[in-house]
């Protein structure tokens, strides 16, 4: 198989797995051939776990797929071929419950472990195990990762993902919503060192949305406004440059500033007039929000 057509394989799978999980959890285990080279190992592995772990909770069945693809012609003994299979059966041990397969794992593979499976609770809606496990992969991280290593980007999804959760949960508790506020600056953290200016960006949006969630409406004000500070050094589109006023607004209305709400939700609201149909859609919430 060309390399076109297993990442177009790839982008459906991803495409079709929300919907359907088992059958796409079964299609993977019937296309191990399709991975051919040590490349195509780590995106292979990343959705055969989530799909088998956070979708099916299917640990074992998971994990044996996983190890089946040690057994292909694309193991050709390089780092690139065995470390994403070793992290994700690593993963999908410790979210299914076996915690001490942390103890075998040097402090960057325990970070990703950690990280990736709060990313795996948290789609759950297990946030209490969520929580628990995001907080261990920060300290883990803390005696310092490689930048742009698996482990900071799983930090830095794992971050957003709970932070994003945790905002929507309608009668989340005080616990849930400081470490809400927790994952998101986790989130701005790492994706300041994984990511592009985009990802910094939403990550900014997030952290305000978390803020103002929170009731902490100036911490919110002063990330909206770096949110928009990254899209201007950055020449950003009228779509992120949206997202940007627009939680700058609303930002300001909770702490009580009227009129600066007021230039700033028009603000918005003209950008918003400059897309298109399609990237509109998108923009729903926020413009309900404004008025």
């Amino acid at each position: 198989m060309t390399t076109e057509a297993f990442d177009a394989f790839l982008k459906t799978a991803w495409a079709e797995h929300g919907d359907r999980p088992q059958q796409v959890a079964d299609q993977l285990a019937a296309s191990l051939p399709l991975v051919q080279s040590s490349a195509q190992v780590r995106p292979f592995a990343a959705l055969a776990s989530h799909v088998y772990g956070e979708h099916l909770g299917q640990w074992e069945a998971g994990i044996a797929l996983l190890d089946s693809m040690r057994a292909l012609p694309s193991q050709d003994g390089s780092a690139a071929a065995h470390e994403p299979i070793a992290r994700a059966i690593a993963t999908l041990r410790y979210a299914g419950g076996d915690p001490s397969v942390l103890g075998s794992l040097d402090a960057h593979d325990r970070t990703f472990v950690l990280a990736s499976a709060a990313a795996m609770f948290t789609g759950r809606g297990e946030f209490d195990r969520a929580i628990a496990a995001y907080s261990q992969a920060v300290k883990a991280g803390e005696a310092g990762l490689a930048p742009k290593s698996p482990a900071v980007g799983a930090l830095a999804v794992g971050g957003n993902n709970l932070a994003a959760a945790l905002e929507g949960k309608a009668d989340a508790t005080a616990r849930e919503l400081e470490a809400m506020v927790a994952a998101a600056e986790g989130g701005l953290t790492f994706w300041k060192q994984a990511g592009t200016w985009l990802q910094e960006e939403r990550a900014e949006y997030r952290l305000t949305r978390s803020l103002l969630r929170a009731g902490r409406a100036r911490d919110a004000v002063a990330s909206a406004q770096r949110c928009i500070a990254v899209c201007a050094a950055n020449d950003a589109p009228a779509f992120e440059r949206f997202f940007g006023q627009a939680v700058l607004a609303l930002a300001l209305r909770a702490a009580g500033d009227g009129r600066a709400f007021a230039t700033h939700r028009d603000l918005a609201l003209g950008l918003l007039a400059q897309l298109p149909e399609g990237e509109k859609a998108w923009c729903e919430r926020e413009r309900a929000e404004l008025g």
